[in-house]
């Protein structure tokens, strides 16, 4: 099972500055309330992906706003991991977690241990060599 397969609505970025949505349970009116905000929905893979295109991070971060709290009207179980919907105020900011998809895997590097320790609760172990990357087991 993917990262993106474990929540309702999973809320995700590229890096190229996409956002992208994931609604992994049937969410009435998600269509709507995802296009409604922006989004396009696009076939991939057998599964409907929703895309922003770039823009600026204000408007991404009103967008997927919009369309995360419609969505929680109907789910809690909302992941969102996209750099795209950060705040303005915190563009400025180092991430303090950088997550990686490659050839099935998935690792995230953590700056800090806070943030290393909340990838542990989402199922992400450390190396046996003490680093900040961190995989997902699979």
């Amino acid at each position: 099972m993917a990262i993106t397969d474990h929540h309702d609505t999973f809320i995700g970025s590229t890096d190229d500055g996409w956002t992208f949505v994931i609604v992994n349970r049937p969410i009435r009116n998600a269509a709507r309330m995802l296009t409604a905000a922006g989004f396009t929905a696009r076939e991939h893979q057998g599964r409907t992906l929703y895309l922003l295109p770039p823009q600026t991070s204000e408007g991404a971060h009103e967008s997927a706003g919009v369309a995360a709290y419609g969505l929680m009207a109907h789910t809690m179980d909302l992941v969102d991991l996209a750099w795209t919907t950060h705040h303005p105020s915190t563009n400025d900011a180092e991430p303090e977690a950088t997550i990686r998809f490659r050839d099935g895997t998935v690792t995230a590097t953590a700056l800090t241990d806070r943030v290393g320790d909340v990838l542990a609760q989402h199922g992400f172990t450390a190396p046996r060599h003490r680093r900040s990357t961190r995989c997902l087991p699979g």
